[in-house]
């Protein structure tokens, strides 16, 4: 293989780890995909952490009718999704440390 095709090819499983932060495609790619990679179901995780962090924090703030803080979370909500996105398009290795204790002990139970 040459180095334009491994680039490419860097690129392509880069995309792929990237639009795993967009919700409808995260859920497709997930029972979609027949032998994904640890890289991808670490940032499938991520996602499905990070959302379901998000619907139980605006349930709670609507249960105690604070409706305007939820725009702020979501507000949050996105610009950490597109920060992860960014930065797995970008780099090879997404690491959050709170994300990867979550999950672990979430996997322990």
């Amino acid at each position: 293989m040459s180095e334009q095709e491994i680039n490419n090819e860097e690129r392509r499983d880069n995309f792929k780890d990237a639009i795993c932060y967009i919700p409808l495609v995260a859920i497709f790619l997930y029972f979609t995909e027949k032998n994904p990679d640890e890289e991808y179901k670490k940032h499938i995780k991520y996602w499905m952490l990070l959302f379901w962090l998000y619907i139980i924090i605006t349930t709670i703030l609507r249960w105690m009718l604070l409706w305007g803080l939820t725009f702020f979370v979501f507000l949050a909500y996105i610009i950490l999704s597109l920060f992860l996105w960014f930065k797995a398009y970008n780099w090879d290795k997404v690491e959050v440390e709170i994300l990867d204790n979550i999950s672990d002990k979430l996997e322990n139970k």
